[in-house]
């Protein structure tokens, strides 16, 4: 009896054992400082065909970020300022602002500034015209600001292997003549957890619509996957990677003959670099 009552005994602590190890998993969180400074670098490939001939154009984009102390307890300010980007216009004119919580979650974001040029001969510009343009402007800022806080936000609970967590974006931009409306959905599942960093792998899917000035409207679906790792003790992404197909269909421009719409598939590849300053 008192052998059997040891080996039931040894099997219990086996199984309570086990299901601690089992329950345990780790708590995901950004451990963002007053004081502290990071460099992202956004660098991306993008590979279209558009009627039969193949097309590649490269970005690549780097943000400076700034945190100081927030007004509640688990909070911090963020302040960014897009330092290189390609193209003509001077990004470093804005400046984004936001409110983080510990677990990635951001509220009042902000932009100030423009990028718009100062282009002479503005004064007589046709008043359409003119607020034409700054409503491309007001756009562009909403469409940078979503870039910029780009964070995943983490689920409360602990994650295990295999756990999965889930980012539902939504961003509205413009308005009037134009204006652009998309959602995204991503799906993060963790799948190790070594030496202190954690990799995850990450399922994309996104629908996006936007209305152009002269009545136009394209309707872009996107579907990918990639990995991120993430450094636990520092609390923030090492580097994010995604490879993704969008498929775009180009409407018909509204009151212009001829102007007709078309499909076109692009192939994209981009990596997020974090970096401490």
């Amino acid at each position: 009896m008192k052998r059997r009552w040891a080996a039931g005994a040894a099997i219990l602590l086996v199984l309570v054992f086990t299901g601690s190890a089992t329950a345990g998993g780790w708590r995901f969180s950004y451990r963002l400082k007053p004081g502290q400074e990071w460099i992202i670098t956004h660098a991306g490939q993008t590979e279209t065909n558009v009627m039969g001939q193949k097309q590649v154009s490269r970005n690549k984009t780097v943000v400076g970020y700034k945190v100081s102390a927030g007004s509640k307890k688990g909070w911090v300010r963020v302040t960014a300022k897009i330092l290189s980007a390609a193209g003509g216009m001077d990004l470093k004119k804005m400046t984004f602002t936001g409110d983080m919580h510990t677990s990635g979650e951001i509220r009042n974001k902000k932009v100030t500034g423009s990028a718009a040029p100062q282009m002479e001969g503005m004064e007589g510009m046709p008043p359409e015209m003119k607020a034409m343009m700054e409503q491309s402007y007001r756009f562009m800022a909403d469409a940078w600001k979503e870039m910029v806080f780009w964070f995943p936000e983490f689920p409360e609970e602990k994650l295990d292997i295999g756990d999965e967590f889930d980012m539902a974006r939504k961003m509205a931009g413009g308005g009037g003549a134009m204006g652009m409306n998309s959602v995204r959905k991503e799906i993060y599942t963790l799948e190790d957890v070594s030496d202190g960093l954690a990799y995850f792998s990450v399922k994309d899917r996104s629908v996006s619509q936007m209305q152009g000035a002269m009545g136009g409207k394209t309707k872009t679906k996107t579907a990918g996957k990639g990995e991120t790792v993430f450094d636990l003790q520092d609390g923030m992404w090492i580097e994010v990677v995604s490879r993704f197909k969008s498929s775009t269909n180009m409407g018909a421009m509204a009151g212009m003959p001829g102007a007709g719409g078309g499909n076109f598939e692009s192939l994209h590849i981009n990596k997020i670099t974090v970096e401490p300053k």
